[in-house]
């Protein structure tokens, strides 16, 4: 008789409405979004879900952001809704809660690995890191270099994670590092990059943990990787 109760996102909930509103004809095409911030105050939720739930109806197609003018309205109530970008967006990762898992996971992977870390291995992150600097070069010009840019910031997370040396936690970092190759992250995370002087940052902070991991310095490595994740917490999520 009873439907089980669901306990749905907060970010799937704001999207739910929003696609209503837009169905109702209360949201015309053209229409500007009010800003994160009185989205966030208005539903009475933090800024990070609003910005799930705004890349998630960017995903959809319902709504474009125009850099440095803020989301509109780009469809209309009789528009259909490609069925599998919404179950995409229904049965994906939080892209937040891909961001918790990694900034509990990967600053101990870090110090795990300035630990054990063979010489192979310290060889394979340098060429690496060497390769995601000169693709941020690129990048930074070319704007079609982004999405080569950010698979090649994930296997370099990836390897630090391999040089750990523990197959169980490498397992679990490895899955997290998974969910970043997925649509709803990448939006914001692409965003996060192609702000201006984001890409030297990330190359400073990376080198930074790379230089720790090479000298076995374990506790810096931690730190250094904390530090980075948390940069990217405020990108993504709070600015």
């Amino acid at each position: 008789m009873f439907e089980q109760v669901q306990s749905e996102r907060f970010y799937i909930q704001i999207v739910k409405q929003i696609r209503q509103n837009i169905a109702e004809g209360k949201l015309k095409v053209g229409d500007k979004l009010p800003p994160e911030r009185v989205l966030a105050q208005e539903f009475g939720t933090s800024r990070a879900s609003i910005r799930e739930a705004l890349s998630a109806l960017e995903m959809l197609g319902l709504i474009e952001c125009k850099s440095g003018q803020g989301n509109f309205v780009r469809a209309d109530g009789e528009e259909a809704i490609d069925g599998e970008v919404l179950k995409e967006v229904l049965s994906g990762h939080s892209p937040y809660e891909v961001f918790e898992a990694r900034l509990e996971i990967e600053p101990m992977m870090g110090g795990l690995a300035a630990e054990r870390a063979t010489a192979d291995q310290i060889t394979k992150l340098s060429g690496l890191l060497q390769r995601l600097n000169a693709l941020g070069e690129e990048a930074q010009h070319n704007p079609d270099k982004v999405e080569e840019y950010m698979e090649e910031d994930r296997r370099f997370h990836l390897e630090i994670a391999r040089s750990a040396n523990n197959s169980v936690l490498f397992t679990v970092s490895a899955g997290v590092n998974l969910m970043t190759k997925e649509k709803h992250w990448t939006i914001l995370k692409r965003k996060c990059i192609e702000k201006e002087g984001s890409i030297q940052r990330f190359q400073w902070e990376h080198t930074a943990i790379f230089n720790a991991i090479r000298g076995h310095e374990s506790e810096l490595a931690r730190t250094q990787l904390r530090r980075h994740i948390e940069t990217i917490k405020r990108d993504m999520f709070e600015t």
